[in-house]
């Protein structure tokens, strides 16, 4: 063991020569793994050292053993010894480097944070309160350089993203935060300040991957466009409902005013075939004069708004109208609640023989209401909706609104509508 290599056995030649394949193996394989890990340059300069040590020592092991019949010639002086030592603790030390670098990763160190801040996806850098980068990752500088064209070297470098007049570089589209970089993908940039220990003062830009959301957004973009369009389309279908649920109304309502005109030519009838020779009662007369002075109404001012149509109604008919509030704008509410008082203009008269006829509209950002009595006699039993009013409650509550009558101690009518959320026309 004491003597030279070339005068060893051939076996043991074989021996070590194997030996220090080995070894050059698994010092590569170390120095590969902390390249990679990206390991302190120092602890990978002397695993690449060691390697060209085991590399030049098995160079010269081949030349000058038997197997290759070196018998002759110049002969590597260094006992069988030493060469076993050496390539046994460089095998030792690669060993240890490795095993090191594992047991080190097991633990949090500024080196495994660092390098774990590197691998975030997001991009995030940190100024100090002059405005110097103190910490960043990849993912920013590659942000940096898409978007900005250069490195990160101050805070103004990435404050100027947030301009109007920044122009980003070549290829990238800015709208508002959000930076659309060539490859296709979306970033959005974000910008917070925050103290530590109340002395020092950072301020942290984020640059977050969004690309589907932002795709996802032009998708929601798109669909509302073709929904305003379709809102659109319902709403001239509304308009035209509107006007025909109108025409139905006024339909009704002369109607009810022939049907009024019917009993009283009844009742004159009846009164004529009496031969008593009595006085016309003022009932008959008072009724006379409502329904003519309704169909003359309805006949003179076929185009006025509905709710000066109830005004000049309640004139004819001798109702004082006495309104509180104001009809909301929103064309389909102020329809229903006209209706609803117009429906009880007619009861009023009819039923309660009433001389006042109260209206008292509200609105609030959602709903608009009135809320309708009369100064007449109070129903003798609770109140059973007929025609009118059961037509009255099918239409509100077709709204969405709602609709209560209250029958003592004196008659009044709630009517509740939703209103109709502004949308494009």
């Amino acid at each position: 063991m004491t003597s030279y290599f070339y005068q060893t056995g051939q076996i043991q030649q074989i021996v070590l020569l194997i030996l220090s394949q080995f070894t050059m193996i698994a010092i590569a394989a170390g120095f590969i793994l902390l390249f990679r890990r990206r390991c302190k340059l120092q602890k990978q300069l002397s695993l690449g050292a060691t390697f060209l040590l085991n590399a030049v020592l098995y160079v010269l092991m081949q030349l000058d053993s038997r197997i290759n019949g070196a018998e002759r010639g110049p002969h590597l002086q260094i006992p069988y010894v030493v060469l076993l030592l050496i390539i046994l603790l460089s095998l030792a030390y690669t060993i240890w480097a490795f095993f090191s670098e594992t047991k080190q990763r097991k633990t949090i160190s500024s080196i495994s944070i660092k390098e774990a801040f590197d691998n975030l996806p997001t991009g995030v850098c940190f100024f100090n309160a002059e405005g110097l980068p103190v910490l960043c990752n990849l993912a920013m500088y590659r942000f940096s350089f898409a978007v900005c064209g250069k490195d990160i070297q101050f805070i103004t470098d990435l404050e100027n993203c947030f301009a109007d007049d920044f122009i980003p570089a070549d290829g990238v589209v800015k709208e508002g935060k959000i930076f659309i970089v060539p490859d296709g993908s979306a970033w959005r940039l974000e910008k917070r300040s925050f103290s530590y220990e109340s002395v020092n003062t950072y301020t942290q830009y984020i640059a977050a991957d969004v690309t589907d959301l932002h795709e996802h957004q032009l998708e929601l973009m798109q669909e509302n466009e073709q929904l305003y369009k379709v809102q659109a389309d319902l709403k001239k279908l509304s308009a035209n409902v509107v006007a025909i649920t109108r025409e139905e109304e006024i339909l009704n309502t002369k109607m009810r005013v022939h049907d009024e005109m019917g009993r009283c030519l009844t009742a004159a009838q009846q009164y004529l075939k009496d031969e008593s020779g009595e006085s016309i009662p003022d009932s008959l007369a008072l009724s006379w004069q409502r329904a003519v002075s309704m169909i003359k109404y309805s006949n003179d001012t076929p185009d006025e708004d509905m709710l000066s149509q109830i005004r000049k109604t309640c004139e004819f008919v001798k109702v004082r109208f006495i309104q509180t509030g104001e009809l909301p704008k929103e064309e389909n509410a102020a329809y229903h609640l006209t209706c609803a008082v117009r429906e009880c203009v007619t009861n009023a008269v009819r039923y309660a023989q009433a001389t006042e006829l109260y209206a008292a509209f509200s609105e609030s950002e959602s709903d608009a209401a009135v809320v309708v009595t009369n100064n007449g006699k109070v129903p003798e039993s609770e109140i059973v909706e007929g025609g009118g009013l059961s037509t009255l409650r099918r239409r509100v509550e077709r709204c969405g609104g709602s609709m209560t009558v209250q029958s003592f101690p004196y008659f009044q009518l709630t009517v509740t509508v939703p209103k109709e959320k502004e949308g494009i026309s």
